[in-house]
């Protein structure tokens, strides 16, 4: 699962990726200058679950520019050195690096565009621009092959460093003094034997990279994930919750859209038993094809332990990696380079709109599990900030009893010392989305 970052710098302005908003042919990001976010975000946190009345006064998101790639999809990944205001922007489709100086943001720049040269299959995931040298971070996905890190001038583009890390690397990122790097290495590519009717997939893992004063790489280390099946805080459903993932079934080379998986020699909206992951069935839809094949989410083993990103604490002493699937977090104790602690993040109960009935009235109540995309570390570490997306697929919008959907649809903050929860935004991003009609 890709991830959509933002990152703000000194001038006030925010910048905010938009790979996959709605236009008609190009990728791009909007600047935009956000007034009153840090009065904003401490009463949403203080008001946790609850419903809250938006005021459309209270801030505003003011659109300064738009970058235009110029590509037709895959521009993803922003990230800035805010002491040079310059940014990295990756795209995934073409494996190009983007140097942009957005030093004036009603006039940004492309400076550069760096080709990585990558090998058929490889993909171009995440992109971290060094916080204080003329340097940039690329993690690239070899498929059924460990991935790799590479070390890249950000005036050149030529290759300084690089180093085999984990399989599916998806997110890399910098502590703030620049001596280390880590990556979420998330290994959710699945393959398929036909003649075992078997579905497996490598484990995710979190890497340590230790850089030298100009950035080279010294060291590094792959840390594994132990199996958190019956983990304290850990949320095992019953049935019905399922990762959507793309798998070539019948072993042709092609991601087919649509497919007949019981042979019939009809293309049906059902879903057809397809084989066994973990001795448990895997399902496929015909009308979806191997583009979102079913894999059921019933353990917490290595296998479905997927670290999506990552926030390292402003003295690189622990680090916060996001399980999405298995909606928690992993801690990491970068002094002894160890995974000490998993955080189940359990799930948010708050008013929905679930029904397509033509208006949108949050009179349903949902339960959801947070699953969280997006991390990051305030108030000099002691705080964890998590995005709640969800990545996993549900039989029901609204869930059976006993049943909680996939993604809390909110913002949530915990203690980092003990994973507690002191409070989320329940509907809130929803209420404001509808009062000013975004």
């Amino acid at each position: 699962m890709r991830l959509h970052q933002s990152s703000k710098f000194n001038t006030g302005y925010t910048i905010a990726s938009g790979g996959y908003k709605p236009r008609p042919r190009y990728h791009f990001f909007f600047i935009m200058n956000i007034n009153h976010l840090i009065t904003l975000l401490p009463i949403l946190f203080l008001w946790g679950c609850a419903p809250a009345p938006v005021s459309s006064n209270r801030w505003s998101i003011e659109p300064i520019s738009i970058y235009d790639s110029g590509d037709k999809k895959g521009t993803e990944i922003i990230s800035v050195q805010q002491s040079t205001l310059r940014a990295v922007l990756s795209n995934f489709e073409s494996g190009e690096v983007d140097l942009l100086d957005i030093s004036r943001p009603q006039h940004l720049q492309r400076k550069a565009r760096f080709a990585l040269e990558l090998d058929k299959g490889e993909e171009l995931t995440s992109v971290a621009f060094h916080p204080s040298l003329d340097l940039f971070a690329a993690v690239i996905d070899a498929g059924n092959k460990p991935g790799r890190l590479e070390i890249r001038s950000a005036s050149t583009g030529l290759l300084i460093d690089r180093v085999v890390v984990g399989f599916g690397p998806d997110a890399v990122v910098f502590s703030e003094d620049g001596y280390l790097a880590m990556i979420a290495n998330e290994g959710e590519d699945f393959l398929f034997e036909p003649s075992t009717k078997q579905f497996f997939t490598p484990e995710g893992s979190i890497s340590i990279v230790r850089l030298s004063k100009s950035g080279h790489i010294i060291r590094h280390k792959n840390l594994e994930l132990a199996d958190m099946t019956y983990h304290e805080g850990f949320v095992i459903t019953g049935s019905g919750r399922f990762m959507e993932r793309e798998i070539d079934w019948n072993v042709d080379g092609i991601i087919s859209k649509k497919m007949d998986f019981d042979g019939n020699g009809v293309i049906e909206k059902k879903k057809v038993s397809l084989g066994h992951f973990e001795g448990r069935e895997v399902f496929g839809t015909e009308t979806k094809g191997e583009q979102k094949i079913l894999i059921p989410i019933k353990t917490h083993s290595p296998a479905l332990l997927e670290p999506e990103y990552i926030s390292i604490s402003p003295d690189a002493s622990k680090a916060y990696v996001t399980l999405q699937e298995d909606d928690a977090v992993a801690v990491v104790d970068l002094i002894n380079e160890l995974v000490i602690s998993y955080y189940g993040l359990g799930a948010t109960r708050h008013k929905t709109d679930a029904r397509y009935e033509g208006w949108v009235k949050f009179d349903q109540l949902m339960t959801g599990l947070r699953e969280p995309d997006g991390i990051t570390t305030v108030a000099n570490g002691r705080y964890f900030v998590t995005a709640d997306e969800g990545d996993t697929d549900s039989d029901s919008s609204l869930p059976a009893e006993g049943q909680p959907i996939s993604g809390g649809r909110s913002v949530s903050v915990f203690d980092a010392a003990t994973g507690t929860l002191l409070g989320d935004t329940g509907n809130q991003l929803d209420e404001f989305a509808l009062a000013n009609k975004v």
